[in-house]
């Protein structure tokens, strides 16, 4: 099976270097404040975008692309688009997270946004992984922790849970009430599947991403 084109994206949040980990091919993309975070690990980004109104000053770097700050998407956002147009299918965004919870829902919707062109988005925090996914089965193996899922967008979404320590077939979970916290792996194979809606699933153990 073909890798999908992987883009790394630093905004301005919370950072945890030791979570960052792009190969050769990957690009990388820095969001206004970004820069500066990666600018402490010694790693150059590919593009930096924004409208610098965090960093406080335009990067001297080869590809610069400089927004106004009177505009309707978000640093991360612009940062989402280019990664697209270059062909990039699945997204690892870094410092999306801390500070203002406006910013940090808005890059949920980013992930929305992406499960809705048929891509692939998670968020890294520190000690959490965050992705939205629309009508699909995500599979981990070998897990370990706890995982929630809460639905997005939608009065209740349809799913069915396997592997997890509290298993449900075909269940509508309401966008009202919190059923979806803190389920857990069992350690073995797990599945999430939509089969109507869309959720967001949370899971707190950042060496596991699923198939």
């Amino acid at each position: 099976m073909t890798e999908k084109k992987r883009c790394f994206i630093v905004g301005g949040g919370n950072f945890c270097a030791e979570l960052f980990n792009p190969q050769k091919d990957d690009m990388i993309i820095a969001a206004d404040a970004g820069f500066e975070a990666l600018e402490k690990i010694g790693i150059t980004p590919d593009t930096v975008v924004g409208d610098f109104d965090s960093l406080g000053y335009t990067p001297g770097h080869s590809d610069v692309i400089k927004h106004s700050p009177i505009k309707d998407d978000t640093d991360t956002m612009l940062a989402v688009e280019i990664g697209t147009e270059k062909g990039c299918e699945e997204f690892h965004i870094f410092g999306a997270t801390g500070g203002r919870i406006a910013h940090t829902l808005g890059n949920l919707q980013i992930l929305k946004h992406l499960a809705d062109k048929g891509l692939v988005g998670y968020i890294f925090d520190c000690d959490t992984v965050i992705t939205v996914i629309n009508a699909k089965t995500l599979t981990f193996r070998n897990a370990s922790g706890y995982i929630s899922i809460v639905p997005f967008g939608c009065d209740k979404t349809n799913v069915t849970l396997n592997g997890f320590k509290y298993e449900l077939e075909h269940g509508d979970i309401p966008c009202n009430r919190p059923l979806g916290i803190s389920n857990e792996f069992c350690g073995e194979t797990s599945n999430i599947t939509v089969h109507d809606g869309t959720i967001i699933a949370v899971w707190e153990n950042t060496d596991v991403i699923p198939k």
